[in-house]
This record gives structure tokens, C-alpha cells and sequence, in this order.
């Protein structure tokens, strides 16, 4: 991933919008991560660092990381987030509260050990403490490693804050690729939603006039493309598609760190995964994870968001070009069924009056111009799509 060049291209949007530059000073994916992690801890001249993990990733990673610093000198202590009564690591006020309490003004730079949880939980700690933070992702699991965004479960609600990108990435390949198979299935999930949430940004930049970037676009269609491109050496679980894989969710994040907010890669099949695990909390039953309900809700919406564009006459062409090339949701189901991942809202708990009630509601967690929108509110009022030239 040419971060440099992708700099450039921002500087040369004609878009209108804001952008953000991207702040991340290196990038690395290696065999031996761990002397790279340790060169860049040296030359930042940073002494004391406080890792965030679970129990998993402790396991996988702490030690040689932890072996890496102390070969130069540098201090390491670690934070080790607790899991809920239900045994679920969960992104809410008592995992951020666990790690400020082990922050000791000492500590020079936060390390996210781990997958989409642990990250939530650093980007805010290190947001609200100005302390810089490191990102090792652990599992190819999400695509939030370098954007801004932290989901956050406050009070049972779920609240997506925009804090700050991480100083570095070094992903441990080694690690990455013995991820388990349901992590991966997950990645796979929260990359393939990308098909609903590009249809939706462009229908929201069409009919409800919301804010587009052409190069953002280009980057998550780049990086969809890519991981579709690499799903058999998925399927076999080979080191070429795995780290593939992880390039993609990488590069998916960089899109949303340019443009400041989700919508590259967060539409209706966000919504509906969020209204779900909102859910979930609220009537105390084990987390999903978090690309495996997108996969459900993504499959959930496909087909008719597909019908939705191509049958509606003054569909643009951007948006008809789009949705022609969507999969179908038996093509998708073909797909995470290789994986050996859930393909039905039962599959992982979703009851079909819980489904029912997403489909009408769920656009009211995010203030996007979404297909889903435009459908829950027509089954109500009905409305026209509104006449916009692109």
C-alpha cells in the first residue's frame, strides 16, 4: 500500500469536501514484525509502553513482542481486558475504564494487541489521554485498524466516535495467517459489505445530496476487489490470501481516515448489524462477531437493493453499473458457506421478528441517506426517489 501516493491523490480531489491526511508513519507486514515494531519504538525514543490484549492475544503475541522490547531496553507492561459475565471481550465504559486505570502518565505510546474490540478501546484511551497509540492487528478479522473511527458500546447503545488513526501498523503475518477460521469468515464478511455500503453511498450522494469522494471510492473498490480476487487462496487458507485479505481491510480503513466518516465502508448492512448487537446487549446473549452479522445483513439486503436500482427507470449510471456487478445473495451464500460461516439471521440468533423490526428501524441509528432508509420509509409513506442530476 503506497501511503504516500495515496496522500497525493487526496491533495489532487477536486471533490469539495474535506479530507484528512493520512498521519500513519509506516506500515509493515512481516515475518518479523517484531524488530520492526522495536526499530520504531527506538527511533521515536518512546521507554515505557502499555499493550492492550485479551486472554487470546496475549497468548499469541505478548511474548515475543514483549521479548523484542526488552532486548532494547524499553519497558513493557500490559493490560489485559476482561471478559462480561457472558464471557464476551466487549468495546463499553468497563474496558476503557480497565485500561486508564493501568495508564500511568509514564507511558509514551499505547499498543493495540488484538482485533476490532481491542482497537476501539486504545483509539479511545489514547484519544482522551493525547497519547500516540501502535496498531498490531492479530486477526484479519475488521476493517477499523487505520481509520478514526471507534464503535463504542455506551449505556447498551452502540456510538461510533471519530477519535484518531493510529501512529503505526505492523501486522504480525505469522499470526495473521493461524487466525481462527471464524475471524477470518468475519473479515471476509465486513469486506464483502462493501457491495451494499458503496451502492449506498452513491444513492446517498444522488437522491439525498450527502457528501462523496471519488477517491475514497476508488480506494474501498480497490481494496473489495482485491479481497473478492483473492477468495479461493482464502478458501485454502494460504498465506498469499490471508495477507491479501488483511491488505484489504487495511486499505478499507485508509479510505474512511480520508474522508473523516464510515460511509465508504458502513451502510444499511452496518446499520442492521448494530441494531443487532444492541440487541443482543440488551437481553444479555453472547456477542457475534462483528463481520458476521454484516455477512448476514449484507445477504439480507443484496437482492433487493439490487432490484431497488436496476428497475427504478431513472437509476443514474454510476449507480446502475454498480449494482449490475453486485453478487447475489445465493452467489454470497455460496461464499461464506465455503467458509464455514453463517448464512441465515437464525444462524446466529437473529429471530425474524427481530429482523422485521431491524428492517424498519435500524437506519435510525445513523443519520445516512440509505437504501434501507428509503425502504422503511416507503413501507409506511410512500415516497419517490428524488430527481437529482450527478
Amino acid at each position: 500500500m503506497n501511503l504516500e501516493q495515496i496522500n497525493q491523490d487526496v491533495q489532487a480531489c477536486g471533490c469539495g469536501n474535506p479530507h484528512h491526511a493520512i498521519t500513519i508513519e509506516r506500515m509493515v507486514a512481516s515475518e518479523q514484525v517484531w524488530e520492526h515494531l522495536a526499530e520504531f519504538v527506538q527511533e521515536k525514543g518512546w521507554k515505557h509502553l502499555l499493550v492492550v490484549a485479551d486472554d487470546n492475544t496475549e497468548r499469541v503475541g505478548f511474548l515475543p513482542l514483549r521479548e523484542a522490547m526488552t532486548r532494547i531496553g524499553i519497558q513493557v507492561n500490559l493490560v489485559s481486558l476482561q471478559p462480561d459475565e457472558r464471557g464476551d471481550v466487549l468495546a463499553d465504559e468497563r474496558s476503557v475504564v480497565q485500561v486508564l486505570l493501568r495508564q500511568e502518565e509514564a507511558v509514551d505510546v499505547l499498543i493495540a494487541l488484538g482485533a476490532g474490540t481491542i482497537h476501539d478501546v486504545t483509539r479511545f484511551c489514547a484519544a482522551k489521554t493525547k497519547v500516540p497509540f501502535i496498531s498490531v492487528p492479530t486477526a484479519p478479522s475488521v476493517d477499523g485498524f487505520t481509520s478514526k473511527g471507534a464503535p463504542l458500546i455506551i449505556r447498551g447503545k452502540k456510538i461510533t466516535y471519530q477519535l484518531v488513526s493510529p501512529v503505526a501498523v505492523f501486522v504480525p503475518s505469522l499470526i495473521v495467517r493461524e487466525a481462527p477460521e471464524a475471524l477470518i469468515a468475519a473479515g471476509v464478511g465486513d469486506m464483502l459489505g462493501k457491495y451494499t455500503s458503496l451502492l449506498d453511498w452513491r444513492f446517498g450522494e444522488f437522491d439525498g445530496g450527502e457528501p462523496f469522494c471519488p477517491v475514497a471510492v476508488s480506494l474501498t473498490e480497490e481494496a473489495l476487489l482485491s479481497c473478492v480476487d483473492a477468495l479461493p487462496a482464502i478458501y485454502r487458507r494460504e498465506a498469499e490470501g490471508l495477507d491479501q485479505l488483511m491488505e484489504s481491510l487495511l486499505l478499507s480503513g485508509v479510505a474512511m481516515l480520508i474522508f473523516g466518516h464510515s460511509h465508504p465502508a458502513s451502510g444499511g448492512e452496518h446499520h442492521l448489524s448494530h441494531y443487532w448487537e444492541m440487541d443482543f446487549i440488551a437481553n444479555e446473549r453472547p456477542a457475534v462477531l462483528h463481520g458476521t452479522k454484516v455477512a448476514v445483513a449484507m445477504m439480507q439486503l443484496v437482492d433487493d437493493y439490487k432490484q431497488t436500482i436496476l428497475h427504478w427507470p431513472k437509476t443514474p449510471a454510476s449507480l446502475r453499473e454498480w449494482a449490475q456487478q453486485m453478487p447475489s445473495k445465493q452467489e454470497l451464500e455460496t461464499i461464506f458457506t465455503a467458509l464455514h460461516a453463517p448464512i441465515k439471521p437464525e444462524d446466529i440468533g437473529v429471530s425474524s421478528l427481530l429482523l422485521a423490526s431491524s428492517l424498519r428501524e435500524a437506519y435510525r441509528l445513523r443519520n445516512r441517506h440509505t437504501i434501507l432508509k428509503h425502504k422503511s420509509l416507503s413501507r409506511t409513506h410512500p415516497i419517490e426517489m428524488k430527481e437529482r442530476s450527478l
